[in-house]
């Protein structure tokens, strides 16, 4: 079995694991009785966490391997859940689970990253990012429909549990993988300074995107369906919407060699403004499906190109650095939110909008890309 294969299937373990819960962290904490505000100041910690533990998560890997930091990370993700039956409605408990939060997901993405981008052959971008992304469909299909079933029957010791041991699991195929770690020094300083301006920019946005996405379940759960099942069937209509036209994308790409990036962003867009003005819970699944299809494309194209421009540097300079633009642009939106205490609804236009914007703005894919923004 080659790397990639052993890659895929860990991809796909811990995509099914993450699902388990992770769509319904703001449901969660919206039933316990935290507000809105209350809701994005745990990602604001959350992404703080991440931005501050970013650099020691990454020199930790160096000293003591990225297979190791991987163990690291699945010991606090098992934590992180388990903590989940210690909440209560107060802010000491919430920023304690925001903390834990931002703990894991620094160590899990700089881990899977580097592995990533390390196993991806320049060659062959397209097609194992694409293949990356359907690994990652496949595993969050059933996740969020079993996890909601789990939480209903059996509460979240019960899911805890079987995320503690889900994600022990996942470690099995990745330690398989023969993956030479040099020692290399850190770039920081000369990746910031050769990064496009265009691309930061679009990153912003891009950020604000992500905003949308993750609280559109609370939406839909507030003012179409307040049902756990209702949001897991949404996730699933996405995924199964995703699969084949992330398939057949790959393919046009290298074909043509465009990224089809303009397209999608526009697509995103209209799909996303439909999708904030309708009541209907049925209408509603039929915009999901489309919006599945456009939104999972558009993370095939950015991924692809993000992973192209990296061959510029070396891989965990260049994941650490993206990392840190991610939560950095995630952190000062988050403040900007709390401080002027918006509307969900005007947020999630905020993000929707920015897909717009984005759509002229564009992305320079380095001497590895298409060459164009089409």
């Amino acid at each position: 079995m080659t790397n990639l294969k052993k890659y895929n299937i860990f991809v796909t373990i811990t995509s099914f694991t993450k699902l388990l819960i992770e769509v319904f962290i703001p449901l969660l904490l919206f039933q316990m009785g935290f507000s809105l505000k209350h809701i994005l100041i745990f990602y604001l910690v959350q992404f703080s966490t991440i931005f501050l533990c970013n650099i020691p998560s990454a020199y930790l890997g160096k000293k003591i391997t990225f297979k190791k930091l991987m163990i690291v990370s699945s010991i606090i993700f098992s934590i992180t859940y388990l903590y989940i039956n210690c909440l209560s409605q107060s802010i000491e408990t919430l920023i304690i689970f925001a903390i834990l939060n931002g703990l894991y997901l620094t160590t899990y993405w700089l881990g899977r990253h580097v592995y990533g981008i390390s196993i991806i052959k320049e060659k062959k971008t397209t097609d194992n990012v694409s293949l990356y992304m359907i690994f990652g469909i496949l595993g969050s299909l059933p996740a969020s429909y079993i996890g909601a079933l789990i939480l209903e029957r059996f509460g979240y010791f019960t899911l805890s549990i079987i995320i503690l041991i889900l994600s022990l699991i996942s470690l099995i195929p990745l330690f398989k993988i023969q993956l030479k770690e040099k020692k290399t020094k850190l770039q920081l300083k000369k990746i910031i300074k050769s990064f496009p301006v265009k691309n930061y920019i679009f990153l912003f946005f891009e950020q604000l995107k992500f905003f949308t996405v993750t609280l559109f379940p609370l939406y839909i759960y507030i003012n179409i369906k307040d049902e756990l099942k209702y949001i897991a069937i949404n996730n699933v209509i996405i995924g199964v919407s995703s699969i084949i036209y992330i398939f057949l994308l790959s393919k046009l790409m290298d074909k043509n060699k465009k990224s089809y990036l303009k397209p999608m962003l526009i697509i995103l867009f209209i799909t996303l403004l439909i999708k904030l003005n309708i009541h209907s819970s049925g209408l509603m699944l039929v915009i999901i499906f489309l919006e599945g299809i456009s939104k999972s494309a558009l993370d095939t194209i950015i991924l692809r190109n993000t992973y192209s421009f990296q061959k510029n540097y070396n891989n965990i300079s260049y994941i650490l650095f993206i990392e840190l633009v991610y939560s950095l642009f995630k952190i000062l939106i988050l403040i900007f939110y709390v401080i002027i205490d918006l509307d969900l609804k005007v947020i999630l236009y905020i993000g929707t909008i920015s897909l717009l914007i984005n759509s002229f703005i564009g992305y320079q894919e380095g001497e590895n890309g298409y060459k164009t923004n089409c």
